[in-house]
């Protein structure tokens, strides 16, 4: 007797809720017209016959896409809630992001406490437990004071470092969770002014997202942020990664076309180049501070580039060599040349006595095509060394046996 009234109140439990869920999308539905009244008939549907999957999906694209009078709070309490046990965690991880951002709109704190809520919901799922923080990192980085500073900056740094580290340990391949990381953590990078680990972290988010998902403004920020990133980074020299993104091309036929030549002249070592976009990038505080930085970056890569150019046994450059291709007093070629060996962007040792710089290596970059032509050109060079060689052994070779 006493299982079957427990059971008896636990079935009234369920039907109430039961109930009250119909009524709310009932609700819904009589106050709505057209497509949207058919999108809770829909809804209705998927529940009363429990098809978890297809409610799941149809749940997604609405509070992704919301009709404008929606209460996404209320429509999770009031109709998720029900049933959010029953469907794939890291799906309902991305379900209930958009309430969180919905939520955060009225209240900050409940947002975070939703958040801290939904992530012991699904802690039993690595990557919906990652999807959930990395939402939480999105809102924290969202939340400011009247200066637009972000006020929990200490907490996102250490959500970022731990949620890193989950995803390095435990998520295998790539995954929509390393999308959203990526996202949210060059973010950060961005926020706190650190150029270059902005620049690593925004290339592996636009490797891993669907670039047709984003808009035509949306992919122009990337590119103008991407490049202001990797002239100002410190110790970004590897520029061939970006300029082989389709990215940029969103920057043809703008006003900031000039970035992506720019960005040219740097990876070219092409100081003359970069001086001709001067009165452009000169507009920007950002690159006019840092003036005296830009050129000694420029100057280092012109080295890189003046040693490229060069076959491995004819990289014994002059002084006045250097000086006119990095365009520097002869005074300050040593001074570039340590701080190029200092920075591991090439290999090589300085003759002071006879002014000379011998360069054995150059620190591998990804090249654009003029570049790669001048490589095969030196390959082809090689080969017919190589050859020449084979042929003075071989007649040698002759000789030899001719005496024997």
């Amino acid at each position: 007797v006493v299982v079957a009234s427990v059971l008896i109140r636990s079935l009234s439990v369920s039907d109430i809720i039961m109930e009250r869920v119909e009524q709310y999308l009932s609700r819904k539905k009589k106050a709505a017209k057209g497509e949207e009244a058919d999108l809770y008939q829909k809804l209705e549907q998927f529940y009363s016959k429990k098809l978890w999957f297809e409610l799941a999906n149809e749940v997604k694209k609405i509070v992704y896409g919301p009709p404008p009078d929606l209460d996404l709070k209320e429509f999770y309490d009031s109709f998720i809630s029900d049933f959010e046990h029953r469907i794939n965690l890291l799906q309902l991880a991305e379900i209930i992001i958009p309430i969180a951002n919905y939520i955060f709109t009225k209240d900050r704190e409940a947002a975070f406490a939703f958040l801290d809520k939904m992530g012991r919901t699904v802690k039993k799922d690595v990557q919906a437990k990652i999807r959930v923080d990395v939402g939480q990192i999105k809102l924290r980085l969202d939340n400011k004071d009247k200066n637009e500073r972000c006020i929990d900056i200490d907490t996102v740094r250490g959500l970022i470092e731990t949620t890193r580290k989950e995803i390095d340990d435990k998520v295998h391949g790539v995954q929509s969770v390393h999308v959203a990381f990526y996202k949210v953590s060059s973010v950060y990078f961005k926020e706190i002014g650190d150029y270059a680990s902005y620049y690593r972290e925004a290339l592996r988010y636009l490797g891993v997202e669907d670039l047709t998902t984003l808009t035509t403004e949306e992919k122009h920020v990337h590119a103008v942020l991407l490049g202001f990133a990797a002239l100002l980074g410190e110790n970004i020299y590897n520029l061939g990664e970006l300029l082989a993104h389709p990215i940029l091309n969103v920057l043809e036929n703008t006003a900031e076309v000039w970035i992506k030549h720019v960005l040219d002249a740097f990876n070219e070592g092409n100081i003359n180049k970069f001086n001709t976009y001067e009165k452009e990038w000169s507009e920007w505080d950002d690159l006019k501070r840092r003036k005296s930085a830009l050129m000694n970056k420029m100057r280092l890569l012109a080295l890189m580039e003046l040693a490229l150019q060069r076959t491995s046994k004819n990289r014994q450059l002059s002084f006045s060599e250097v000086a006119k291709a990095c365009q520097v007093e002869p005074d300050k070629v040593e001074h570039l040349v340590m701080r190029a060996l200092s920075k591991k962007l090439i290999r090589g040792s300085i003759d002071q006595v006879n002014g000379e710089v011998l360069i054995s290596w150059v620190q591998p970059r990804v090249l654009n095509e003029d570049q790669l032509r001048g490589v095969a050109r030196r390959i082809e060079e090689w080969t017919k060394d190589v050859s020449g060689m084979e042929d003075l052994v071989a007649a040698n070779a002759r000789d030899i046996l001719t005496k024997a």
